[in-house]
């Protein structure tokens, strides 16, 4: 391998960790504006889906139909 093929595998390589680096930088920012890095935010987060969810069943009329599938899913794994 010559001189410039090192260089400019070293360049490719170089503009790849500097992607990821950003993107990084980019989520750590989200986190940090958005305040979800305390627990308390996420259990807020994953409390107001799974309300939505049930919401939406019960709204839906087709709650004794999914009580009935989980009920026969969780005896399964026994």
């Amino acid at each position: 391998m010559t001189f410039t093929e090192k260089s400019d595998r070293l360049i490719e390589v170089s503009e790849k960790t500097n992607t990821k680096n950003t993107m990084m930088n980019k989520i750590k920012w989200l986190v940090d504006d958005l305040g979800l890095n305390e627990l308390n935010a996420w259990l807020w987060i994953t409390g107001g889906a799974a309300l939505t969810a049930a919401a939406l069943v019960l709204l839906s009329g087709e709650g004794p139909e999914i009580w009935r599938f989980w009920r026969v899913f969780f005896l399964k794994l026994f």
